[in-house]
């Protein structure tokens, strides 16, 4: 009977766990980003097998009924999918649930929105695309904006030269106004804007955010109209402490050098002179002439009369040395993280003796202080630099092809050639003599500062106060050594001094709201902004200086020159979003922010501007796509903003004065007002933005596609027009004309091959940018912007515009029939856009084993290009089109003649000439110095090898160690007519310009390792 009992008693106590078992209950967990502990807001947690599931909250936080046994499915699309075995102490203690990233995959990642609050990507009505620190310093950049080249769709960027300094240009999405220097995005680090970025070391970047629309100014202000680059700087973890060390070593050679003609040396009319520098003497016969005049030994030097089978301007160069070293410390506690970076950046151009260097630090600290966060950013960078300015590349490229540029260099010896007095012409200077006596020095320190406080007032709102400081000032130097000698190789030294201080305080005061209720999920952000900038900038120099090594401007004949500039902005705003959930795949969000700037009128200083988006996840609506794996995620979005765009400088409006010394008499000083007009009803650009698209996610993410429509509408320009002088202006600023933007963006990634040991993933990114110019001021149907550059109506912004000849109707060049001349046509012709329409980017990572290679490959087409080093090589000779029918007169190619009935007849007897003279008139005309600025290049190639861990000593002290071979700009394919240059270089903020002043570019390849401790 007790054995019954006893038996009885277990079976209910079996049928009681069971029925416990059986039944759900609440699990709680965290869900973490595994390589950097951060919390993951918007990841989906499913049962498998069943329909039920929650997402992740902001903080990483997730409730979820489930039963022992159960298997929990967690996935967030751009990471790793991790399945999960409910055991009971789960019901206990806190799961944490880490997820490894998809490396290299756009697809629907955490996106750091408006001001540095992070969304998940499902909610995010507008394109935005994320780019990991890995995939950033793929190519080892020194500038940050240069690791984001041809990776992200829309978005392009130029650099202005090769110095050791070289400074970018942004454009995201095409320009949206005509004042070509206000189309940068804003910079925004860590929920701060700042100025710029080109300082910020790129090691330091966790990830890098793109809002390309212009819903980024929603809460950003008119800055944001143009896209906002969100930067977020690395944070320690919750984990032991952890040392980096990581070192680059890369080498720059020139190439690119537009091509010289070897058959002719100087001289004057086919008679070789020792006196000139022109190429326009006899042919090249190898034999030793005379060059220049006696020197004080009475000899006079010789020189072989004969091109070189190579290029001699290439010893005008050096290798360029690139060197980096890095160093991190990170880690943390449950109650507060660390990191802290130091870096060294040393750079010898290669222009001989221009040089830069850079010290980086940075530290970035969280603390809790029981319901109060706290989390502050301190980053500091110690930039100088050394350079020459451009004049020795300026007079390369018009020397003979014999000049031996090796017995140049000690330009200081007195017996010698090399030197300015006993230089072999006065009509150009010694290379060398102009890169040791034209300097040009830049010392530059840049603060950055943020202190951030967010305390919860109750579980569904929280306050957020935020500020940032950001400094920087700059000592600049030019100089010219003076060298006193008669006549042109008299140089007058000068001193410039120069020193801007510029500073920068930004506070943002937010009330963050979070509440759910039923389906529906409400977030809201209301906060207002306060920003305060202030530059001083100072100027001191003389023109005449006494003494050859004294560059003091005291010391000094004449007159000092100097000018002082002092300017404040200030600018207030009060803004708000909402974004409302239904089930977490149905959002819609509405933004609203009011502005006043004090750049406008006290009557229009404030405008505002209000936005709307939504998206649309289907895949979790529509029931019959959940459980299948073809279609893994699919999402529409759309959205709509009308912004404010403000492009005036401080002071623009007022009527400012100059000082004329003689005026109106006499020595009596007089002050002028400007000759434009300041029109105090000027009013804010407007620009509309329409967006459509559509992210999706094939095969269990192994494939990604994401595309977009975008139009823009840019209304009421500011800009400065042309007026009559009756006026007593010449100009005045209005509020006129019109650009469109239609663009369409596609981005696609995916792995081809995914196995244990070999993974081959490649991603594609393609833009079309038609910027359109709509309207000008009063009828105007043309504006110069610079040079050949033009905005036109009807046409592509912006448009290149150049003289050309006289052709028949089939376009063949009508020429003179009396003199041989090509005749000029009276109008100039348009060629097409200066900006490539079409612009691609492609990358590929092939990971086998321990083994990467990483290539990202630049694509752009459909642009033109315009070279200013063209006709001066026209003139001195140097250009190959000037040799290549021998001196002699010949008959122009595909040219007419017309007859007096207006007809054409095929030229067949009529001689050009093929003197200095006619190639410098052909200089002259433009078309000749155009071509198509397509191009195709390997913008980056990294090869790295990570060491196993048993080589390591089963990573014992060293956790991880890699070591690799890095390059850029390894091979380039231009357009077969264009010999002038790289296409991606501009000048003076104009794309597709090659100014006689641009130093060629270089390609660079080196080595790297990086060691973790």
């Amino acid at each position: 009977m007790k054995v019954q009992v006893y038996l009885f008693s277990l079976l209910l106590l079996l049928l009681s766990i069971q029925s416990t078992l059986a039944q759900d209950r609440i699990l709680k967990g965290n869900i973490v980003i595994a390589e950097t502990g951060e919390a993951l807001a918007g990841a989906n947690v499913k049962i498998k097998g069943k329909d039920r599931g929650v997402s992740s909250h902001k903080d990483g936080s997730f409730k979820l009924d489930a039963k022992v046994g159960e298997t929990l499915i967690v996935s967030y699309v751009g990471y790793q999918k991790k399945e999960i075995q409910v055991e009971s102490k789960h019901f206990t203690q806190k799961l944490t649930i880490q997820l490894l990233s998809e490396i290299n995959q756009l697809e629907e990642v955490v996106v750091t929105g408006a001001l540095g609050i992070k969304r998940a990507s499902r909610e995010f009505g507008g394109g935005a695309q994320v780019v990991s620190n890995e995939y950033l310093n793929q190519g080892k950049t020194v500038n940050p904006l240069s690791g984001l080249n041809s990776k992200v769709a829309g978005l392009r960027i130029n650099m202005y030269d090769s110095k050791v300094d070289p400074q970018l240009q942004i454009v995201m999405r095409g320009s949206r106004s005509l004042n070509r220097s206000k189309n940068a995005p804003i910079y925004v680090v860590d929920g701060v804007p700042v100025p710029e970025i080109g300082r910020l070391n790129p090691n330091d970047v966790e990830s890098i955010t793109i809002l390309k629309g212009a819903n980024a100014a929603a809460l950003y202000g008119s800055e944001g109209v143009n896209g906002a680059i969100m930067i977020t700087t690395k944070t320690g973890s919750k984990e032991k402490g952890r040392v980096t060390f990581g070192h680059t070593t890369t080498f720059s050679q020139v190439f690119m050098l537009p091509p010289a003609q070897t058959k002719f040396g100087q001289g004057v009319n086919g008679v070789y002179s020792p006196t000139q520098y022109e190429s326009w003497g006899p042919s090249f016969d190898g034999t030793l002439k005379p060059i220049g005049t006696a020197l004080p030994d009475g000899t006079i030097p010789q020189i072989t009369y004969g091109a070189p089978s190579r290029d001699n301007r290439l010893d005008l160069f050096q290798t360029g040395v690139n060197m980096q070293n890095d160093v991190s410390f990170s880690g943390g506690d449950d109650k507060s993280t660390y990191f802290f970076s130091l870096q060294n950046v040393d750079i010898k151009g290669i222009i001989p003796e221009d040089v830069s260097r850079r010290t980086n630090g940075r530290f970035n600290g969280t603390r809790s202080f029981g319901k109060l966060k706290t989390s502050y950013n301190v980053s500091y960078s110690d930039f100088s630099s050394e350079t020459t300015p451009d004049g020795p590349w300026i007079t390369a490229y018009q020397l003979p092809a014999n000049i031996d540029y090796k017995s140049l260099v000690n330009w200081q010896e007195t017996n010698s050639m090399a030197n300015p007095l006993y230089f072999f012409t006065d009509l150009q200077k010694n290379p060398y003599h102009q890169i040791d006596a034209y300097r040009n020095s830049v010392k530059q320190k840049t603060f950055n500062g943020k202190l951030e406080f967010e305390y919860p007032i109750m579980p569904w709102l929280s306050i957020i106060e935020r500020v940032g400081l950001y400094t920087r000032t700059a000592e600049t130097r030019s100089t010219v050594a003076k060298f006193e000698a008669s006549g042109r190789r008299n140089v007058n030294g000068s001193v410039t001094d120069g020193n801007e201080n510029f500073s920068r305080v930004n506070n943002d005061l937010i009330l963050s709201f979070q509440k759910e209720i039923g389906d529906f999920s409400t977030r809201m952000i209301v906060g207002q902004n306060l920003r305060a900038d202030e530059t001083k900038s100072t100027s001191v120099g003389s023109s005449n200086l006494t003494l050859p090594d004294l560059f003091n401007p005291g010391s000094r004949i004449g007159e000092l020159t100097g000018s002082v500039g002092i300017t404040q902005y200030r600018s207030m705003a009060a803004y708000g979003e909402l974004t409302t959930g239904y089930k977490n795949y149905l959002f819609l969000t509405l933004t609203g922010r009011n502005e006043w700037v004090s750049v406008l009128s006290k009557e229009n200083r404030s405008y505002f501007y209000p936005g709307v988006s939504t998206s649309f996840v289907f895949t979790d609506a529509i029931a019959a796509l959940k459980e299948q794996n073809t279609l893994s995620y699919g999402k529409f979005f759309a959205s709509y903003n009308r912004t404010g765009n403000v492009t005036l400088d401080p002071y623009s409006l007022n009527n400012a004065y100059s000082q004329i010394n003689g005026f109106p008499f006499g020595n009596l000083v007089g002050f002028t007002p400007s000759s434009r007009y300041p029109n105090p009803n000027i009013q804010p650009e407007f620009v509309k933005s329409i967006e459509v698209g559509a992210q999706l996610a094939f095969f269990n993410n192994r494939l990604n596609v994401e595309g977009s429509y975008i139009h823009s509408d840019s209304r009421g320009q500011i800009f400065n027009a042309t007026t009559s002088r009756a006026t007593g202006y010449s100009s005045a600023l209005v509020n006129a004309g019109r650009l469109t933007n239609d663009i369409v963006e596609l981005t696609i990634s995916g792995d081809i091959i995914s196995t244990k040991n070999l993974r081959w993933n490649t991603g594609f990114t393609f833009a079309h940018i038609n910027n359109q110019v709509k309207e000008l001021y009063e009828g105007l149907t043309s504006f110069n912007i610079f040079r050949q550059s033009y905005a036109n109506i009807g046409q592509a912004y912006p448009s290149l515009q150049v003289s050309d000849y006289q052709r028949d109707p089939q376009g063949r060049v009508v020429i003179n029939a009396s003199t041989g001349e090509p005749l000029i046509a009276s109008d100039p012709v348009h060629l097409g856009t200066m900006v490539p329409p079409y612009q691609m980017g492609i990358n590929s990572m092939l990971k086998f084993k321990n083994f990467t290679l990483n290539a990202q490959f630049d694509w752009r087409m459909g642009g033109w290009l315009y070279s200013e080093i063209v006709p001066r090589m026209y003139t001195a000779g140097t250009d190959p089109r000037t040799a290549e029918f021998d001196r002699k007169p010949f008959i122009y190619p595909n040219s007419v003649i017309q007859n007096a009935d207006g007809t054409y007849t095929e030229n067949t007897s009529v001689y050009s000439k093929g003197d200095k003279a006619y190639w410098t008139k052909q200089g002259e005309v433009q078309s000749n110095t155009a071509a198509k600025s397509d191009y195709f290049k390997l913008r980056e190639l990294n090869i790295s090898y990570s060491i196993p861990s048993k080589v390591l000593g089963n990573r014992r002290f060293f956790k991880e160690a890699t070591i690799g071979f890095v390059a850029n700009n390894l091979f380039i394919i231009r357009h077969k007519d264009n010999n002038y240059g790289d296409p991606e270089y501009l000048y003076n903020t104009t794309d597709g310009y090659i100014s006689f002043r641009q130093v060629p570019p270089y390609r660079t390849y080196g080595f790297t390792f990086n060691i973790g401790f």
